[in-house]
């Protein structure tokens, strides 16, 4: 794109999906959940990889030798980022029960 930047475009609408995920410490609490929104898990998926597909490509990218998770790979910024852009966004358990 002009700036130098990649773009992730956002999936079809037509699907939606609903995501929960609850963390556990190793005594078995539960320090925190929180619920994602967005598109049928397949396009999101499609969208994510090739988001990250478009940012190792760009000449300017840095790359280490080897494989990385997703946050090691791009940082938790630039995840956040292309989630967003597939069209996933967190909401409240309000929000999720109102569904």
């Amino acid at each position: 794109m002009g700036d130098g930047r990649a773009r992730c475009s956002e999936p079809n609408r037509d699907g939606r999906s609903l995501r929960m995920a609850v963390a556990r410490d190793a005594q078995g609490r539960h320090p925190g959940t929180t619920a994602l929104v967005g598109s049928d898990p397949y396009e999101m998926t499609g969208s994510l990889l090739a988001c990250g597909a478009a940012r190792v490509a760009q000449p300017d990218a840095i790359l280490e030798p080897g494989a990385h998770r997703p946050v090691a790979a791009f940082g938790l910024d630039a995840r956040r980022l292309g989630a967003a852009e597939a069209g996933v966004h967190e909401v409240d358990g309000a929000t999720v029960r109102r569904r």
